[in-house]
């Protein structure tokens, strides 16, 4: 009777060993999981300031109503193809797919930018004169933000412009200036890289591509009270 309480005990024992050790392990999995979706998130954001985060090749504002995120924008720098609540889109370099707060999208699988939109963002900032851009093309607008392809041939000029706050994605590799001011331009100055962002503050002013390639860029840009000159 003792020895077969014994061994009872000892079964006992070694079951709850066993599984505290696989709870362990799977916790400790789970857990280091966690962390490398953290690392992934955190790496893969290339912009976060009050007005937006921007992620490369990394969605985290997919569901609709993000708590303090309203629309979004997938901006493709390759070939995509994207489930979503408005059915499967698909995207080529260059092209975006607008979101607002109520619709949803899967993680895609590709090259992108995914830009959400913060609410509640500090108050919008104005250039000191409005002037229409020309040579861009509109491919969305609304009462917040519209977004446009800025384009400008070789040795092109867009002459005397403004911009309110921005977020530029850059597409093609090329080299700007302001002709106004710059008479000899230094080597590796105004270099635009493929494949980054940059947000931009309010401006006056115009622009030559020195390049034997076209500028490309998409630009996201916030719409504020003005009136065109």
């Amino acid at each position: 009777m003792i020895k077969r309480t014994l061994i009872v005990v000892f079964f006992f024992t070694a079951t709850q060993s066993l599984l505290a050790n696989s709870n362990s392990f799977f916790l400790n999995k789970e857990s280091n999981n966690s962390a490398s979706l953290i690392l992934a998130k955190a790496d893969s954001m290339v912009l976060d300031n009050p007005y937006m985060t921007v992620m490369q090749n990394m969605a985290v504002c997919t569901a609709a109503h993000t708590v303090n995120f309203g629309t979004r924008v997938i901006a493709a720098l390759g070939a995509l193809s994207v489930k979503t609540s408005k059915g499967i889109i698909t995207l080529q370099r260059g092209q975006v797919a607008v979101f607002l707060e109520n619709e949803t999208y899967q993680l895609p699988e590709g090259l992108y930018f995914e830009i959400a939109f913060k609410k509640n963002h500090p108050a919008l900032s104005v250039p000191e004169q409005w002037v229409e851009p020309l040579k861009n093309t509109t491919v969305y607008e609304d009462e917040q933000f519209r977004i446009f392809e800025e384009r400008l041939l070789p040795k092109d000029v867009r002459e005397l412009h403004s911009h309110a706050q921005r977020l530029v994605v850059r597409l093609n590799k090329v080299q700007l200036t302001d002709p106004r001011f710059s008479k000899e331009v230094k080597e590796g100055t105004g270099i635009q890289v493929p494949n980054t962002v940059k947000f931009a503050e309010p401006i006056v002013h115009a622009v030559k591509n020195l390049s034997d390639i076209p500028l490309f860029n998409i630009v996201i840009e916030f719409k504020v009270p003005h009136t065109s000159n």
